[in-house]
Order: structure tokens, then C-alpha cells, then sequence
């Protein structure tokens, strides 16, 4: 396969050293012919003994030019050579970048057949590339030729993105380069070309992509949920006072009707995950408050809230649209981000409490996050999570932290409430630890009717 001619500075310097070489190759005739025939005039002056005329006077004046146009032509012979440094360089250049490139440098003819191409074929596309000569360029950069085709109908450099097949069959994303080459008369007689593997950088960008579709997928369905009244609805879980054998409050739960079907913890972290986990909490808060005036009259209604979004100015504008509706309002701090500033933190819930409404932490010891809320928030209410709960009839550990944890809030004066009681036995450890609310579907599960009954046999056996 023959060298492909260099391109670009390397083909610009060899067409400004052809024009030097014929320059210095006409001043070289010239002064030669200048000179011959200048000495031929005096010398036939000189042996036939004519007079003098104008221009054998001017010859001599050709003459003494002669050595300034002999240094013009010394100097353009350093240049010429000089130029030709410039070539091999700028040649020895181009090879090094088609070699060292980490691509495919090819060339072809009118037809599209390939005419040169670098070893880079090899790692690309697994050819060797002295066995691709001849033949059509399309063939390999593109698993469709057809496709390829479009690159090569046009009179200007041309960019394009295909998938091509590798020897070993699997497929491979290309970019590529075709930059039209024209011989004498603007005829076009074929193109050079680049190409650079790119599917690892395809896969990242399909991916990607994928993943903001996926986000706007969700971004919608949260919109929805948001917009669409009947997409959320608020059922209602007694905790119930064991001691009074009564309801104390109710915790608003959200479930979703839209499809497709998700869990509420889902579709939470799906909206925090767009950005829209603040706007979801604040449409279940306020589906939630409006089951305010409906519950029994000593109840309290407890509602799940980030602190994320208790630091948002529309949940305070919500409490203080409450009224005196406010002082039945428990808000159970959940964790869905970080909390980086307590302090501020802190303040604001002190402003929260001012309108009458209660802290409780939610989900206590099931992470660091919700003894941090507990250490620096100093709830009214501290509610155990379901792990602590389970199997603690069986389990001597979770029962001694019960108990520890009951010494713990009557301590403090604070009302500790153990979620996810699903046993008669575990109702029993509860009661025998000195632990005086409860919920869970053992007691009673969420329903929509503020009103609801549980069965108060259940405590008795207890």
C-alpha cells in the first residue's frame, strides 16, 4: 500500500519549495544567458575595432548586476534547502502522528476504495492493514454501507458517528473524518479520513440519557401525584395509649393510586431524587391537615417531615394558617438528607413550637441520624423503630434497650412510642418495660376513617 501524501503545513511548505526552486532555477539561466551574451558584444567590439554603442555601455552595466542577482540566487538556494529541512520534518511529523495516533488514518480514491491506511485499523477494528487495500472504505465504517454513504456527497470536510463490526464480530461506535482531496483542474480524486473509537463514550452518553429520561419519567409522575387530587390519599394509624386503653393520636400515612403501583417510601426518595421531595412532603403535609378537624377531639395527628422541609418557608406559612388547629400537630422529623446545620435547625423548630405543635423523632435507633435529632433537638416524642421492636420477646438485647430507652424519655419527660407492634408477645414486653404508647397493625392498621375501632381485647390479653 502506497505512503499517503502528507497534508495540512507539511503539504503547504512543499508547494512553497517548488515555487523557490523554480525561482532559483530561472535566475540561474537567466544571469548565465545575461552574462554570455554581454561578453559576446564586447568581444566582437573589442577584435572588430567598431565604436562603442549605448548598449554595449548598458551590457556593462548588466554586468555589474550580476553579482547581486548571483547572492539572490545563493540566498534562495539556503532557502530552498532550508524548506526542504522543513519538509522532512513536517513529513516525519505527519508519519509519527499516523503511527503513534490513536485512531484510524485512512485515505481513499474517487471510488472510495482505500489506497492507505495506518496500523490503527488493527486495535480498532482488528485488520491488519496492509489486507484492507482496495477495498471500500464504507465496508468497514459502517455495518451498513448505505449509511456511510452520505459522508462521501459532499465537497466539504464531513463529520459522522456509525457502528461498525469488528473482526471478532462485536460492534464497535466510530467517529469519523472525510476531508475531500483534489488534483489538477478541482478534479476531486478522493478523501483522507479519521476515525476514532468512541463506544465506551457512546455507552456513557446512551446511559446518561437514559437516566435524564428516566428522571423526567419520574418528574412527571411526582407533577402528577401533586396535581391530581385523587393521586394521594391519607389513611390514618391509631397509636394508642396503653395504660388509658384509648387512641392518643393518629399518624398520617400517604399511598399513592397513580400506576404504576410504588410504595410511598419509594416514591419519596423518587421525588427527592428529582428534586421534588420538599413539594411531595408539603401536598401530603396539607392532605394530612385537612383530617384535622375530623379526629376525635383529644387526639393529635402526627405527620412525617424532613427537616429539609421544616426549614421551608411554606410549611411555616401552613402552621400559621392552622390557627389554634396547630397545637394537635405532631411533626415527626424523617431523614432523607443530612442535616449539616443543626443550629439552625434547632431555631426553627423553636419557632414551629411557639405555634403549638410538637417534635417527635421518628425512626429511633434505627441510624445515627435519629439520635443526633434526639441529642440536638430535644423532641417531645420519641418513636422506636419496628427493628427494635421485632422478635423482642425473644430477644433479651432489643428488651433491655426497650427498657432503657423508657428510663430514658421518663427522664427527660419524654413521651417514648414503639411502632411496628405485629404480636400479642411483643405488646407484652412493651407493657412489662414500663412503655405506655404504641402502634402497629397488631393494634390496629392504617384506614381512612378517622374514627376507627380496634379491638380492645387485644390489650386485655395482652
Amino acid at each position: 500500500m502506497k505512503e499517503t501524501a502528507p497534508s495540512g503545513d507539511a503539504a503547504e511548505l512543499l508547494r512553497t519549495r517548488s515555487v523557490v526552486s523554480s525561482a532559483v532555477t530561472v535566475l540561474a539561466v537567466s544571469m548565465v544567458v545575461a552574462l554570455v551574451s554581454y561578453a559576446w558584444d564586447w568581444i566582437d567590439v573589442l577584435v572588430s575595432g567598431d565604436t562603442i554603442e549605448p548598449d554595449e555601455w548598458l551590457g556593462l552595466v548588466g554586468v555589474a548586476w550580476l553579482p547581486l542577482a548571483a547572492a539572490t540566487t545563493v540566498r534562495l538556494v539556503r532557502f530552498n534547502r532550508s524548506l526542504a529541512a522543513r519538509v522532512e520534518e513536517a513529513v516525519e511529523a505527519f508519519r509519527d502522528t499516523v503511527h503513534t495516533a490513536h485512531g484510524w488514518v485512512w485515505q481513499v480514491d474517487a471510488d472510495l476504495r482505500i489506497t492507505y491506511s495506518s496500523d490503527g485499523v488493527g486495535a480498532m477494528l482488528g485488520y491488519d492493514a496492509r489486507e484492507i487495500a482496495g477495498r471500500d472504505v464504507r465496508e468497514l465504517l459502517d455495518r451498513d454501507p448505505a449509511d456511510a454513504a452520505h459522508a462521501f456527497d459532499t465537497s466539504a470536510r464531513q463529520d459522522w458517528t456509525s457502528s461498525a463490526i469488528h473482526r471478532d464480530g462485536t460492534v464497535r461506535t466510530l467517529s469519523s473524518t472525510a476531508t475531500p482531496v483534489y488534483g489538477a483542474g478541482a478534479r476531486l480524486v478522493g478523501y483522507r479520513g479519521f476515525s476514532a473509537d468512541v463506544t465506551w463514550e457512546a455507552a456513557a452518553a446512551s446511559a446518561e440519557q437514559r437516566l435524564q429520561d428516566e428522571k423526567a419519567q419520574i418528574r412527571a409522575r411526582i407533577e402528577h401525584s401533586i396535581r391530581d387530587a385523587g393521586a394521594l390519599e391519607i389513611v390514618l394509624q391509631p397509636i394508642v395509649d396503653l395504660d388509658r386503653h384509648e387512641i392518643a393520636g393518629m399518624e398520617a400515612l400517604a399511598r399513592f393510586t397513580s400506576e404504576p403501583y410504588r410504595t410511598p417510601d419509594v416514591w419519596f426518595a423518587e421525588a427527592w431524587q428529582v428534586g421534588l421531595g420538599v413539594d411531595l412532603e408539603m401536598h401530603a403535609v396539607e392532605s394530612a391537615c385537612r383530617r384535622l378537624p375530623g379526629l376525635p377531639g383529644h387526639a393529635y395527628l402526627a405527620v412525617n417531615v424532613s427537616a429539609q422541609t421544616i426549614l421551608d418557608p411554606r410549611f411555616h406559612r401552613l402552621l400559621a394558617g392552622l390557627g389554634d388547629q396547630a397545637a394537635r400537630l405532631v411533626i415527626e422529623v424523617t431523614e432523607h438528607v443530612a442535616v449539616d446545620d443543626y443550629d439552625t435547625l434547632a431555631e426553627t423548630m423553636r419557632r414551629v413550637r411557639a405555634t403549638g405543635a410538637r417534635l417527635a423523632v421518628d425512626d429511633a435507633g434505627a441510624g445515627y441520624a435519629s439520635m443526633q435529632h434526639i441529642l440536638r433537638l430535644r423532641p417531645d416524642i420519641v418513636k422506636l423503630d419496628r427493628s427494635i421492636i421485632a422478635d423482642s420477646d425473644q430477644d433479651p438485647a432489643r428488651r433491655a434497650l426497650i427498657g432503657a430507652m423508657c428510663n430514658f424519655g421518663t427522664s427527660l419527660g419524654v413521651t417514648v412510642v414503639a411502632e411496628g407492634v405485629e404480636t400479642g408477645a411483643e405488646l407484652a414486653v412493651l407493657t412489662e418495660e414500663g412503655l405506655h404508647h404504641a402502634q402497629g397493625y397488631y393494634l390496629s392498621r392504617p384506614a381512612t376513617d378517622p374514627h376507627v375501632t380496634w379491638p380492645p381485647d387485644r390489650l386485655q390479653a395482652a
